[in-house]
């Protein structure tokens, strides 16, 4: 039986799927934690969702790539690394992954997660949204700049690329989790947001990742075509 092309890499989609909801469901889920019995705090909060990314992209680095971010593979095929079909199918796991790992916080946390947005980001008291559009572009662009320095260019160690990511979320997360929740995962963003019925800031969150992405296109101009010259 032949198994239809786009289909082919459904260990990817899947080790997407599960490494994806790891990702939300720890990060959320500590927002929910810290907001509703306190003790962690920020910093907790921080670490969770580092944490949490390392280790599901060690886990998933050799099946899929470790994307676990719709920014991350949209930079991935703005730079033509990575297959239009890849691409689709990579983002339709991880934005179903966001919404089943809402799912499982609503049903944890019931109508007290909702009033909180399920642990999705909220943005900070007289903080405008032209800004807290800047600050995810810009903390997107530079998480897209640590994946494909560890990631992708061979001159790097590649296997400290989850660590690397990982740290970067953790430093990202205490820098902006009181301007713009320190979104950087759309994952994080979309099925939290849209379960709780929260739509005020979506196309914030969404619209800041999709500019960040932008710069994986100049990294690899920049450092990984000139190398090839």
């Amino acid at each position: 039986m032949n198994v239809p092309f786009f289909l082919v890499n459904w260990r990817g989609y899947t080790a997407e799927f599960l490494g994806t909801f790891v990702v939300v469901f720890i990060s959320c889920g500590a927002v929910l934690v810290n907001t509703l019995y306190g003790d962690i705090g920020n910093i907790g909060v921080a670490l969770a969702t580092g944490l949490a990314y390392t280790a599901a992209m060690y886990a998933t680095f050799f099946i899929s790539g470790g994307h676990l971010n719709p920014a991350i593979t949209l930079s991935l095929w703005l730079a033509r690394k990575i297959s239009s079909v890849t691409f689709i199918f990579y983002l339709m796991s991880q934005i179903a992954a966001g919404f089943a790992a809402a799912c499982l916080l609503l049903y944890i946390f019931g109508d007290r997660g909702v009033k909180f947005y399920l642990g999705g980001p909220m943005i900070g008291v007289e903080v405008s949204q032209q800004i807290a559009v800047v600050v995810e572009a810009v903390l997107v662009a530079i998480l897209v700049f640590v994946f494909f320095a560890t990631a992708l260019d061979k001159r790097g160690q590649i296997g400290f690329a989850p660590m690397a990511v990982g740290l970067l979320v953790v430093g990202a997360t205490i820098f902006a989790s009181q301007l713009t929740g320190a979104a950087l995962n759309p994952a994080g963003v979309i099925g939290p947001l849209v379960i709780s019925r929260s739509y005020s800031d979506l196309v914030v969150f969404v619209l800041g990742a999709s500019l960040g992405s932008i710069f994986g296109i100049i990294y690899d101009f920049l450092f990984l075509k000139s190398r090839k010259k």
